[in-house]
């Protein structure tokens, strides 16, 4: 008999561990969102980039344009009322734009308003990376889907990402900031490398955000935030000195690298006059056919305080109402304490501190609301899914009590009760977006009664149609034809576009009128650029002077011209 000691060696031999090649079950459910992710940003850039260059540039992209070429020229002040990032981005595309057009064949060229506004586009699409992983970190994986799918083809969203403003930046960049930290808050306390390394991702982020906008208010509502979650060993612990120091050292030197002509004295020197409303040559906003007063020295009058309840009672689809209706009253309703009910609480503070104090602030616009629909979209995403839920309990009661089919019959409940949230929260949405997908300005439910441009015509319009309108001119204006107007960028832009430099442009708003006699030839008149200064010109010409030319847009004369000379253009 053996002992074991007396066995061979060879019998003792172990077979060495194989690593396991098998996916997880966790590992297929994140390639799987992987995958539904990137389906989703790319369905979002298509309605996005669909025809961008459809519509005439606005006043502010001609700025843009214009500080593109100072740029090109060494000169970083121009446009200084607005940081650096988005005519960083404006140069990077129109370079593009001309190095694709050399090589393209014809009828493939980019035209410039279409690479003006493409990187809003790009970063309007990616949006939805950084907002699905802040909801899912909030309240869930189906609230983050949700709200991603929402904003994909949201015709709010993608209103504004098809212009090129500052806003679309703002947001990514938020929304980014807001997860990087959130993230960093919720890891173990002995991971401190990983939450040092996310605080500083955030703080880059941020940094990025004041270089595309300067809204420092967003990142000072976030601190409000946790401020009010108070201390939670788990997810809100305070930062030590190490992490606040990676932090703001992060915004700070992502701020000036991306944003280094704030160190310039002619850059605070503009602030200082634009601050001081030094450069403003006209004043007002129309609403419903009103004009209100619409600059921050109002404050607390100005535009009226409805000015963004209006906004979501009449530009959002209805379906989306009813949800975020939903959605917020469980928001405001549920005040439970703990981890599980922070994302109430998030919302909480960024609804209210948008639709309260934002609402007495003098100065309002329309694209300004791009920070706000995030999460209107995300409390619309816990209405659907509360929805969702009584849909499937409905369904499910409704059972004959037959124990055989209980299982199959609440698989089937759950499939009719998302199906039918599906389709008419984000389905009918999303068919109202891809109908006004080349206007979506001009968009208005039903509860507005489809009157397109009447209740913010300065933004629904957006300048949409002067373009067509300078294009009459040129081709049939006299040598030397005066054109007074209230868009000089845009006058000027496209009158050097269409090679008619001898045309001579003139500011309605202090358009001299001598007796009734005009002092100009023709008149670009818009409903969205009436203001204090020239609505009484406006009227006069309208009284006085034959329409010559308009452009329509979905039946909506958006841009008109008016000839001093009669019917004619001799």
């Amino acid at each position: 008999m053996q002992t074991v000691e007396e066995l061979p060696v060879s019998f003792a031999k172990l077979p060495e561990p194989m690593p396991d090649t098998r996916v997880r079950f966790l590992d297929r459910i994140e390639r799987r969102t992987v995958l539904i992710l990137i389906v989703i940003v790319a369905a979002a850039f298509s309605v996005r980039a669909y025809r961008l260059g459809a519509a005439g540039l606005a006043e502010d992209e001609t700025h843009k344009i214009f500080a593109v070429r100072a740029y090109l020229r060494g000169d970083f002040t121009n446009n200084a009322e607005h940081p650096m990032l988005m005519k960083m981005l404006c140069l990077a595309s129109l370079q593009g734009r001309a190095l694709w057009n050399r090589i393209a064949a014809a009828g493939f060229g980019v035209s410039e308003e279409a690479a003006i506004r493409l990187p809003n586009a790009f970063f309007g699409a990616l949006t939805v990376i950084p907002l699905f992983l802040l909801a899912r970190s909030l309240f869930g994986f189906r609230t983050g889907l949700i709200t991603s799918l929402m904003w994909a083809i949201g015709l709010n969203a993608m209103w504004f990402n098809r212009v090129a403003k500052e806003d679309t930046l703002l947001v990514f960049f938020m929304i980014l900031g807001f997860y990087l930290y959130n993230h960093a808050k919720s890891r173990p306390e002995h991971d401190k490398r990983t939450q040092e390394r996310s605080y500083a991702l955030a703080g880059a982020a941020f940094g990025l955000m004041l270089s595309s906008k300067y809204f420092p208010h967003y990142l000072a509502l976030f601190h409000l935030y946790y401020y009010l979650a108070a201390y939670d060993g788990r997810n809100n612990r305070p930062l030590t000195k190490r992490m606040w120091a990676r932090h703001y050292g992060a915004l700070l030197l992502t701020l000036f690298i991306f944003n280094f002509a704030i160190f310039s004295p002619q850059t605070w020197r503009y602030l200082w006059g634009y601050v001081n409303e030094d450069f403003q040559t006209h004043h007002g906003y129309l609403v419903m056919g009103r004009l209100y007063p619409n600059e921050i020295s109002d404050t607390p009058g100005g535009s009226p305080w409805l000015f963004y309840w209006l906004y979501l009672a009449v530009k959002l689809p209805a379906p989306l109402i009813a949800a975020f209706v939903i959605g917020a009253v469980d928001v405001f309703r549920r005040r439970d304490a703990g981890a599980d009910t922070r994302g109430y609480l998030f919302l909480r503070v960024m609804l209210f501190s948008w639709l309260a104090p934002m609402c007495i602030v003098g100065s309002k616009f329309l694209r300004y609301t791009l920070g706000l629909i995030p999460f209107v979209y995300m409390a619309a995403a816990v209405g659907t899914i509360l929805t969702y839920s009584y849909l499937r309990r409905s369904i499910r009661n409704a059972d004959s009590g037959d124990r055989k089919r209980t299982w199959a019959w609440n698989r089937a409940a759950g499939a009719i009760a998302a199906s039918g949230a599906a389709l008419i929260f984000v389905a009918a949405p999303a068919g109202a977006s891809l109908y006004h997908q080349e206007n979506p300005g001009l968009f208005t439910n039903w509860i507005g009664g489809g009157r397109a441009g009447w209740f913010f015509p300065h933004d629904e319009f957006y300048d949409i149609g002067a373009r067509e309108s300078i294009k009459y001119l040129a081709d049939n204006a006299q040598p030397g034809a005066r054109i007074a107007s209230d868009i000089p960028g845009v006058v000027q832009y496209y009158l050097d576009k269409y090679n008619r430099k001898d045309i001579v442009p003139l500011a309605m708003s202090s358009l001299p009128l001598d007796g009734g006699n005009a002092r100009f030839d023709f008149a670009i008149i818009q409903t969205g650029r009436i203001y204090f200064e020239n609505r009484e010109t406006i009227e006069r010409i309208k009284k006085t002077c034959p329409a010559v030319q308009s452009s329509s847009f979905e039946g909506v004369v958006t841009s008109a011209v008016y000839s001093s000379r009669g019917p004619g253009l001799e």
